[in-house]
């Protein structure tokens, strides 16, 4: 199981390498990747089911980003990355600002997506995003669903999927980050924001990207929230006139669902998440449609 005993020791071995102490690292998140701060750096221990090539293909993305100037946090300089370490792919990155103080704001993501979508298409071996495949593996290999949920969210893929074949995006395809959000953005100590986590980096349609966002401010913003205008203002172009849109979001909350129910585990508050998510699917209300950031 990928739970923080199990990364420890990888974490040890890392600290041993860049000559920090591990009793000084802080745990920061455990639950698609183990991050862990120390000293100056953050290192990232992804699940030992990773494929290495996927984080190397995400280093080289970063490493083109950086010499394009584009705001991003940098890999740490002093190592050949990513590193292999007792079955798992570990990347160590500078540490910036956790911006607890001053959050990156919706309108600040949305200027650093304009840039991002604005840059050329890199000649990288990049995944091309196909969410359709990724959910269905998802829902068959959650521990946490039942065989009605599980019919359910297949049955909403196969109507989603129908609509995802006949999209015709007018943006175009791009280097997409895949999962932009607040959360994957910090600011530099001069109070610059950056975008992070490359993980999910991919050829694919930039309404994705935005879909995204509109998931984020409608799912966990307060209700009544104009946060979405704001992106909409900064990016320079309404996603909300384009017919597929909503669509295009529905198909993004189920993969959102999905991949939350791949990777929680029984009795869990991250299971019980899912499990309300997916109530909300069916029954609606107030009080269902809000979600709780995992």
């Amino acid at each position: 199981m990928f739970v923080e005993a199990r990364t420890r020791p990888v974490l040890a071995e890392v600290c041993r390498l860049l000559g920090y102490p591990d009793s000084d690292a802080a745990l920061l998140r455990h639950h698609t990747n183990a991050v862990y701060a120390v000293g100056d750096v953050v290192i990232k221990i992804a699940p030992g089911d990773q494929d290495l090539n996927r984080v190397r293909a995400m280093v080289a993305v970063v490493d083109w980003l950086v010499d394009r100037e584009f705001p991003t946090v940098g890999l740490h300089p002093g190592l050949s990355q990513p590193l292999e370490v007792g079955g798992h792919a570990v990347t160590v990155w500078q540490r910036l600002d956790p911006a607890h103080d001053h959050p990156i704001t919706v309108s600040e993501l949305g200027s650093l997506l304009r840039d991002l979508h604005s840059l050329p298409v890199p000649q990288l071996p990049l995944p091309v995003l196909r969410p359709i495949h990724g959910i269905e593996l998802s829902v068959a290999r959650s521990e946490i669903l039942n065989g009605k949920e599980q019919d359910l969210l297949l049955g909403r893929l196969e109507t989603l999927a129908a609509g995802w074949e006949a999209m015709r995006f007018p943006r175009g395809t791009s280097l997409i980050q895949s999962d932009p959000q607040i959360r994957n953005a910090l600011r530099r100590f001069d109070g610059t924001p950056v975008l992070a986590d490359w993980d999910g980096a991919a050829l694919g349609p930039r309404e994705w990207d935005i879909a995204t966002v509109a998931v984020h401010c409608r799912r966990f913003d307060p209700p009544g929230s104009d946060a979405f205008a704001g992106f909409t203002a900064a990016y320079g172009w309404d996603a909300t006139c384009w017919p597929g849109f909503e669509e295009l979001c529905q198909l993004r909350e189920l993969q959102m669902i999905a991949t939350n129910a791949r990777k929680s585990r029984p009795g869990t508050e991250a299971a019980d998440e899912v499990h309300h998510r997916i109530a909300g699917l069916v029954h609606g209300g107030p009080e269902l449609r809000r979600w709780h950031i995992l």
